[in-house]
């Protein structure tokens, strides 16, 4: 393999999940009488770059973006349709890495949430270690959190590389001096184009298995 040590994002890049979400932006916003005003695929399009970029957008106050993070974390019978749910290659992906003597950890914006979605799809054993929002990091492309991930684990930076669906996950491994990958892009829109241009990664792949074949996971 080409590194030893993968740090994972959760939404769009192990979990196909992001239709989900948007659901809940969507729905939060038509509760408050905003969006009929707004479109869906250009919000679902800022969604993708980043929730801040949506939050602009469509001009959502804090307390419709706090109902908004509500609902996405809703979970089991309660869980906003449709379910957010891995990727189908993403259990061989991560099994993969940890019988090639790799290890995987997951970095996410989500709350303990991305632990139970783990649990219950049965990957959880498959992280060495899981930081989630309850830490309280910057968010990405901030590298605070990449880098606690490191230090906490005594990992060599050479041997990382930070993978996520968006700019700013790549962003965050490699201003915390690490390799940065984009996998599962460019992401479905309807028109068929990307929601943000790439300028800065080492690896871009259109799915895990392709990212996979790239790192020499398979």
């Amino acid at each position: 393999m080409l590194y030893r040590n993968f740090l994972w994002d959760f939404d769009g890049t192990l979990f196909d999940s992001y239709l989900h979400v948007m659901r809940c932006c969507w729905d939060a916003l038509e509760d408050a009488g905003l969006a009929a005003s707004l479109d869906w695929d250009m919000t679902y399009r800022c969604l993708l770059k980043s929730f801040a970029t949506m939050k602009r957008y469509t001009g959502m106050p804090d307390d419709v973006y706090a109902a908004f993070v509500a609902r996405s974390h809703l979970v089991g019978d309660a869980e906003v349709l449709p379910r957010a749910v891995p990727f189908d290659d993403a259990k061989d992906v991560l099994a993969a890495v940890v019988k090639r003597g790799g290890r995987n950890y997951l970095y996410t914006h989500r709350n303990e949430t991305a632990r139970w979605y783990l649990e219950t799809y049965g990957l959880a054993d498959l992280f060495a270690d899981l930081l989630m929002a309850e830490e309280g990091f910057p968010a990405k492309p901030a590298p605070d959190a990449v880098l606690a991930l490191i230090g906490r684990n005594g990992l060599d930076p050479a041997e990382c590389v930070m993978v996520g669906d968006r700019e700013i996950d790549g962003l965050a491994g490699k201003n915390a001096g690490i390799a940065g990958a984009l996998v599962n892009y460019p992401p479905c829109l309807p028109d068929g184009t990307c929601p943000a241009d790439v300028t800065g990664m080492d690896y871009t792949a259109k799915t895990l298995t392709d990212f996979a074949r790239q790192m020499g996971i398979f």
